[in-house]
């Protein structure tokens, strides 16, 4: 059988667990992201062993983060449901304001063809830190979001469409593509900043190999 394709590949960093609580360096790791259609994956540095993978059907919500949560421009973050049937969530910063843009994109489409119903319907824009959510203070911490799903656009579509063929007579399939075309030649004009990565948004170098953590000190297991 050949190897799947995947819709979208890229190193990222993501936001790992320490195994110790006693550990207070930053957990955060650099992966090897691949999105498939049935699956989102992460692999080591070299993209030759695989770390973790999140099924879509698992998948409930893919948003960005507050960008003061962790001081790091560029987090999104995959909210999924483990096999344990426990609500975990997935951080990770992207490359880019355009990239994470197409990986929250990408994943919502995925989300609302193949989800449904069971999608979430809110989320929590900051992260559980320090025995609460940084963007509510709620201490549950499987509390439900505090702030409401964005929609997608593949969902926007889909609803301008049936409310134009309603009042203009114009099939949703016309519509559709007219509107598809318009958004593609939008996203094209969308460029980061010119410059290197940067991660915290400080320097215009990329990051040090050091500033990352050895899979001995951390796992990839998530909140």
């Amino acid at each position: 059988m050949p190897d799947k394709i995947p819709i979208r590949h890229e190193a990222l960093i993501k936001r790992s667990v320490a195994k110790s609580v006693t550990t207070i360096r930053a957990k955060f790791q650099l992966r090897f992201f691949k999105l498939f259609e049935d699956e989102l994956t992460y692999w080591t540095q070299d993209a030759k062993h695989l770390k973790g993978s999140i099924r879509v059907e698992q998948m409930r919500a893919c948003e960005r983060v507050d960008k003061d949560t962790f001081k790091r421009r560029d987090m999104f973050q995959v909210v999924y449901v483990s096999k344990s049937n426990k609500t975990r969530v997935l951080y990770v910063q992207g490359s880019g304001f355009a990239a994470t843009r197409s990986w929250i994109q990408e994943i919502g489409r995925l989300i609302d063809a193949k989800v449904g119903e069971d999608k979430h319907t809110t989320y929590h824009k900051g992260a559980f830190l320090k025995s609460k959510w940084s963007c509510c203070k709620n201490v549950d911490k499987y509390a439900m979001g505090c702030a409401q799903i964005s929609e997608s656009d593949e969902a926007r579509t889909v609803r301008l469409s049936r409310n134009i063929s309603n009042v203009s007579g114009m099939s949703p399939g016309m519509f559709r593509t007219a509107y598809t075309s318009r958004r593609s030649s939008s996203s094209n004009e969308l460029t980061s900043e010119e410059g290197a990565w940067d991660p915290m948004g400080s320097s215009r170098s990329a990051p040090e190999s050091g500033a990352f953590l050895s899979d001995d000190e951390y796992t990839d297991d998530e909140l």
